[in-house]
């Protein structure tokens, strides 16, 4: 079995269930924790993973979202606003250097 490390953001309160469930499972004193995450958590997955596979469970439908922009997108979007202040800066500096050229 190919060992890939997964790093992702946790509530403390899903930590906690984790570690409890662990605990009974995987006890360990080698850890703050008292138990092995890892085990636990592949423990979780797997049971998870068969749960949406037989149709046991059913994870809700996403929120709807407004379509988020694809960075090409956002990056033009703001090289045509810098276009757009770079042009009125440049326009108001010809026009200063002209007004005190005729002054």
């Amino acid at each position: 079995m190919a060992s890939t490390s997964l790093t992702f953001r946790c509530p403390d309160e899903v930590l906690e269930a984790i570690d409890n469930l662990g605990k009974e499972r995987y006890p360990s004193a080698h850890n703050d924790h008292g138990c092995d995450r890892s085990k636990t958590l592949m423990d979780i997955m797997r049971a998870g993973i068969e749960a949406l596979n037989d149709g046991s469970i059913v994870l809700p439908a996403p929120a709807a979202t407004e379509a988020r922009q694809q960075p090409f997108d956002v990056r033009q979007d703001l090289l045509d606003s810098l276009e757009q202040r770079m042009t009125k800066v440049k326009a108001e500096l010809k026009a200063e250097i002209l007004g005190e050229s005729a002054a």
